[in-house]
């Protein structure tokens, strides 16, 4: 009678050895597989990220070479430089010192810039103009590098309006002295950090296809 209750302890122990053991394997593999998942879909992510860096170089490369054809007189006259497809100007090409209002000169820069612009941009893309100052302090305790990096910006937009770029197609921003090209460590790099971008940059799909239907 003992022998048959230590019979049945030992197969009831068996039993649940057995069992946890097929749990502990059960979880081994779906721990393995969800690894294996995880490891798949960053390797994913990490080559889409790398084809998407490779097609924005491929992008910038073929529109700097047709804005080359494009702009090619501003260019050569030394009035504007490409870089990574962005039009780079001087601000003193466009305003006067410490001014926010195109000069006469500056609106026939940006006219002749937008004329290229328009050659090269199809249905998919807007214009960012930004705006940006050295590190000089305005003389106003409100008028701030703020606010003369943002009218510039506004006001070149305006001018590319004009003109007849559509007006959900083109946006300003004004960066201040917070993204110099070099450090502003004398008047010649504040000269060079004082200076306008215009950039192309693609519209949502969205966005793309409510203006198609305007």
């Amino acid at each position: 009678m003992a022998k048959r209750r230590e019979e049945s302890h030992w197969l009831v122990f068996t039993d649940l050895t057995a069992g946890l053991l097929a749990l502990f394997i059960l979880a081994f593999v779906a721990m393995t597989t969800m690894k294996e998942k995880k490891a798949e879909a960053l390797t994913r992510t990490e080559q889409e990220v790398v084809s998407c860096q490779e097609e924005m170089r491929r992008v910038a490369k073929e529109r700097n070479a047709l804005l080359s054809q494009s702009l090619k007189a501003p260019l050569e006259k030394g009035i504007i430089a490409l870089e990574n497809g962005n039009i780079q100007i001087q601000a003193s090409f466009l305003f006067p010192r410490n001014g926010a209002d195109l000069t006469s000169e500056g609106v026939n820069i940006i006219k002749s810039i937008g004329q290229g612009l328009q050659d090269v941009l199809d249905s998919g893309d807007a214009i960012m103009v930004s705006g940006f100052t050295d590190d000089t302090p305005t003389n106003s305790p409100t008028y701030t590098n703020w606010n003369l990096s943002t009218e510039r910006a506004v006001n070149v937009v305006k001018t590319l309006i004009k003109q007849g770029f559509p007006g959900e197609r083109v946006f300003a921003a004004g960066f201040g002295e917070f993204h110099p090209r070099v450090p502003n460590t004398s008047e010649e790099n504040r000269r060079l950090n004082r200076r306008v971008e215009i950039g192309i940059t693609p519209i949502r799909k969205s966005e793309a296809a409510e203006v198609g239907k305007e």
